[in-house]
């Protein structure tokens, strides 16, 4: 028995790096997977036939997330075709280089309206489903970066360190009905998002290599799904507004 049997889990950005592999995990857990992706249908299409192949259950949403009225529908959508929503992974998120001095309103706009608008209502359009389930699981996708400044990259780290107190917020308000809220904060993982930042910025790379010492800095996006399980089940019901960091370490320098 997974330990996440006969749960509706929804993954906003499930369709690639941290959120196929959460998608992929609660499936094998016994999870019923909505994945919502924006565009990418193919991929999305991808992920959920490897589901369905490996005996799980899964439905692949389009959605913009950054549109409540688009989310709404959506989410209400799922627990039509499932029955409900116990699990909520705010998964979706973009990183654009942001240097002062050569940042357009509408690429600061798409950062903060993807990481943190469409966080606090994707949890709005959960919640009323969560309270007829009688409790559920809020898990915000959060970074190192919501510790921690990186260079020329002010709106990602204004939306991963705003994300945690989102969070704190939003765990206080929802504790009475039962549902736990959570940040989870990976560390350097290696996705097709950061590729360009990892190719282009030799410095960034070298402090890695500091803090780490010898071999591979990076991560993959399947070190984060141990730690995203324990957060949907039952195991984690008394842990509610905390900021979980799975980064090897480095936010103990």
């Amino acid at each position: 028995m997974g330990r996440l049997n006969d749960k509706v889990a929804i993954v906003t950005g499930g369709s690639r790096g941290m959120g196929r592999c959460y998608c992929e995990r609660f499936a094998e857990e016994g999870a019923k997977v909505a994945l919502i992706y924006h565009s990418d249908v193919v991929s999305a299409n991808v992920v959920t036939r490897a589901i369905d192949a490996s005996g799980g259950t899964s439905r692949a949403y389009q959605c913009d997330i950054t549109n409540p009225g688009q989310i709404q529908k959506t989410f209400d959508k799922v627990a039509k075709d499932f029955g409900g929503i116990d699990i909520l992974v705010n998964n979706a998120g973009i990183y654009l280089m942001t240097p002062i001095g050569e940042t357009s309103e509408e690429i600061w706009d798409r950062q903060i309206n993807t990481s943190l608008k469409g966080i606090f209502f994707c949890a709005q359009s959960a919640v009323p489903h969560m309270k007829q389930r009688g409790g559920g699981k809020i898990i915000n996708i959060g970074s190192i970066s919501g510790d921690h400044g990186v260079p020329g990259s002010s709106a990602y780290c204004a939306a991963k360190g705003a994300t945690k107190m989102l969070t704190k917020s939003m765990a206080l308000e929802l504790r009475e009905h039962n549902i736990q809220v959570n940040t989870l904060s990976p560390g350097c993982i290696e996705t097709d998002m950061n590729e360009g930042y990892r190719k282009e910025n030799p410095d960034f790379m070298k402090s890695l290599q500091e803090r780490f010492g010898k071999g591979d800095p990076w991560m993959q996006p399947e070190e984060m799904a141990g730690t995203a399980v324990f957060l949907a089940s039952a195991d984690s019901d008394s842990v509610t507004g905390a900021n979980i960091m799975v980064d090897r370490g480095y936010s103990a320098y």
